[in-house]
C-alpha cells in the first residue's frame, strides 16, 4: 500500500520537512500559494531561498520531481474559504484520483500544520468529508503562543469524533422524519472506529434507544418494551436520557396492558404511526393504517359486547335485540363460511348501529364521507387497486378519518389522541 502525503505550505518548512522524513511517503501533494515570488509559499516547496534561514522541502527532502506535485491557490483566494475549498475539491480530488484510481491501494495522510488559517481549515474540511483519510498536525512542547520552534512531530487527529459532532446535526434532521434506522446504521459504523469512551458509550446509548423506537415502530411492542426496560435499568435516574424516555416507556406499557387503561391505545399507536409513514411521504401506508385503527375501534367496542367479528358463530348468536339479531341472521344466510361470518369494517358498525351502540350511530352519521374515503383507500395499491394515493387526495382522507377517529375515541373511551405521545423528532426529546 503506497502513502500519500498532503500538505499546506506556509511560511515554515520545518515542520513539514519533519513529518515527510519520519512518515517516507510514497508521492507528496503541495497546497501553497503561487503569485509574487516574495509571498507566494509555492518557492518553499522547489525554488529558491530568497532569505537565509529559507529551507526548501524538496532539496531537504531529496524529492524528484516524480514524487510530487503541487495544487497552487492564486494569494488572492487563500483567505476565502470557499473558494480555497472548491479549489481543493476540484483539482487535489481529480489529480488523486488520476493518479491513484484504485483508493484501496493508498493511505492519505492530510497534514495541516502549514499554510494560512484558511487553507487549514479547506484541508481539515475536505479530509473529514473523505472516507479512509488520516488527519495529522505536527505538535510540540510550547514556549510561545506563535509558533512551535523546534522538537515538532506529526500527530493523529481523531477525524471520526470530529465527524461525528458535525453529524449529530444531520441525526436531527434524519429524526425529524422519524428516519431512525439510517441514523443506527451510522451508529454502527462509528462504533467499529477507534472513539473516546465517552463518545462511544453516547453513540451506543443513541442506537440502543432508537433502535427500541424501529421495534415499536415495526408493531413489535413486546421486544420494545423489553428494550426500554433494559436501557432505563442501565441509566442514571437523574440522567436527562432516563428523563426523556420514561415516558415512552409508560405508553408502551399502556399498549401492552402492563398499566391502567381504557383499552384503545393500540387505536391511538395505529394513527401516531399513520402519521409518521405521512411525514415521510408514504400516502399509502398511512391511509391503510387510518383504516385499520378505524376497523379496530369497532372491533373492540364489540369485544366489550362479547362479541368477536371475525368469529360470530352463526349456530350460536349472541343475545342481541331484533334488530341486531335479524342484522346477524341475515349475513349468516348470505356471507357464511362454514357456519361461521367475518365482519368488515362497515358490517362491524352497521352491527352497533343496529345494536343501538353510540358508535355505531356515529358511524351512520358519517357514513357517506367515510364511504367516499374508504373508495380511495380500497383503490390504494395496498389494498385492492393499482392507484398510489397522492398528497392532495390523503390529506382530504386523512382529516376524515382522523376527525371520525377522534369523535369515536370519546364514545367509546372517553379519551382522545392526545393521550399517547408520538415519537421523538430530534436527539433533545430523547435527551441528547
Amino acid at each position: 500500500m503506497k502513502t500519500i502525503g498532503i500538505f499546506t505550505v506556509g511560511g515554515s518548512t520545518v515542520p513539514i520537512i519533519n513529518s515527510i522524513i519520519e512518515e517516507k511517503f510514497d508521492f507528496v501533494y503541495f497546497i501553497c500559494s503561487s503569485g509574487k515570488s516574495d509571498v507566494a509559499s509555492e518557492r518553499l516547496v522547489d525554488g529558491k531561498p530568497l532569505k537565509e534561514g529559507d529551507k526548501i522541502i524538496a532539496k531537504e527532502c531529496n524529492l524528484s520531481k516524480e514524487d510530487y506535485e503541487k495544487i497552487t491557490l492564486d494569494v488572492d483566494i487563500i483567505d476565502d474559504l470557499n473558494e480555497t475549498f472548491k479549489k481543493l475539491e476540484e483539482d487535489l480530488l481529480s489529480r488523486l484520483n488520476e493518479r491513484f484510481p484504485d483508493k484501496q491501494s493508498i493511505r492519505v495522510i492530510a497534514n495541516y500544520t502549514g499554510g494560512t488559517k484558511t487553507m487549514s481549515a479547506a484541508l481539515v474540511i475536505l479530509s473529514i468529508l473523505q472516507d479512509g483519510w488520516e488527519l495529522q498536525l505536527n505538535t510540540a512542547q510550547r514556549t510561545n503562543l506563535i509558533k512551535i520552534d523546534s522538537g515538532d512531530f506529526p500527530t493523529s487527529i481523531n477525524k471520526i469524533n470530529l465527524l461525528y459532532r458535525i453529524d449529530r446535526k444531520y441525526f436531527d434532521t434524519l429524526m425529524h422524519k422519524y428516519y431512525y434506522e439510517e441514523i443506527i446504521e451510522k451508529a454502527k459504523n462509528y462504533l467499529k472506529a477507534s472513539l473516546p469512551v465517552e463518545t462511544k458509550n453516547e453513540i451506543m446509548r443513541l442506537k440502543d434507544i432508537l433502535n427500541a423506537f424501529v421495534l415499536w415502530d415495526k408493531f413489535h411492542h413486546q421486544s420494545a418494551f423489553e428494550e426500554f426496560d433494559r436501557i432505563i435499568k442501565a441509566l442514571p435516574k437523574d440522567s436527562s436520557c432516563h428523563k426523556a424516555i420514561i415516558n415512552y416507556y409508560l405508553c408502551l406499557k399502556q399498549i401492552l396492558g402492563k398499566k391502567s387503561c381504557h383499552g384503545y391505545e393500540k387505536v391511538i399507536d395505529l394513527v401516531m404511526n399513520a402519521e409518521r409513514r405521512a411525514e415521510q411521504s408514504k400516502f399509502d401506508d398511512s391511509i391503510a393504517r387510518y383504516y385499520r385503527a378505524i376497523e379496530m375501534i369497532a372491533q373492540l367496542r364489540l369485544n366489550s359486547h362479547g362479541i368477536d367479528n371475525s368469529n360470530i358463530k352463526c349456530n350460536e348468536l349472541p343475545k342481541l335485540n331484533e334488530k341486531a339479531l335479524q342484522f346477524l341472521q341475515t349475513e349468516c344466510e348470505k356471507n357464511s363460511e362454514d357456519g361461521i361470518v367475518k365482519l368488515a369494517l362497515a358490517k362491524s358498525y352497521e352491527l352497533l348501529a343496529h345494536m343501538d351502540d353510540d358508535l355505531g350511530k356515529l358511524y351512520l352519521e358519517r357514513k357517506k364521507e367515510l364511504l367516499e374515503c374508504l373508495k380511495l383507500r380500497n383503490n390504494s395499491i395496498l389494498a385492492h387497486g393499482l392507484e398510489p394515493v397522492l398528497k392532495e387526495k390523503f390529506e382530504q382522507v386523512k382529516s376524515t378519518f382522523k376527525s371520525f377517529i377522534q369523535e369515536a375515541l370519546k364514545i367509546a373511551a372517553g379519551t382522545d389522541l392526545e393521550s399517547l405521545r408520538q415519537f421523538p423528532r430530534s436527539l433533545r426529546d430523547i435527551g441528547f
